[in-house]
């Protein structure tokens, strides 16, 4: 048990060291340190509804062109983006309600890594760069080491799986803000 504790600070003090980001580290009881990664991620997908604005709204335009939709990426939930959520709902066989939520989310979102170039990389740079301030991280499409430092960083302190692989336990932190 403190050697899981001991490994995951040394974890935490690399990722902080490659991303330049300071890393706070909280006294964890031994009971902290032994939940499962499900259990210590306690965050909800939100849900995002036509007219909003913002980095949740161009994450769904990014993801939406990923899977084939055509949409500008923008920022702004219009007419285009609601017309587009419903489309995919239709696709997944979810209520075709134009609203990204628990039930779409999950569907949504594309499992990323190391050496992944696409808009799901953009979308996840966008989110540690901007949101959460990851200055190291460069926006360009392309998970390479400082991208991938920042998201063990951000698995690190949320307490999950510490792998580097934004699949839906990642994104659904990243997405939370």
């Amino acid at each position: 048990m403190v050697r899981v504790v001991i490994r995951r600070l040394m974890l935490a003090a690399i990722a902080a060291s490659l991303v330049g980001v300071p890393t706070v580290f909280a006294t964890a009881s031994a009971s902290a340190a032994t939940k499962p990664a499900a259990q210590a991620a306690a965050v909800s997908w939100p849900t995002v509804r036509p007219g909003a604005k913002g980095e949740r709204v161009r994450t769904i335009q990014l993801l939406l062109n990923q899977r084939g939709y055509a949409l500008a990426v923008d920022g702004v939930y219009g007419s285009s983006t609601t017309n587009a959520v419903k489309a995919f709902q239709k696709v997944i066989k979810v209520s075709a309600d134009g609203r990204v939520g628990p039930s779409t989310w999950p569907r949504l979102v594309i499992a990323i890594k190391r050496g992944s170039k696409d808009n799901a990389v953009l979308a996840v740079e966008r989110w540690l760069r901007f949101v959460y301030g990851y200055k190291s991280v460069t926006v360009d499409r392309d998970f390479g080491p400082r991208t991938d430092a920042a998201v063990r960083n951000v698995q690190f302190n949320h307490r999950l799986r510490v792998d580097g692989v934004v699949g839906a336990s990642t994104w659904q932190v990243i997405v939370a803000g």
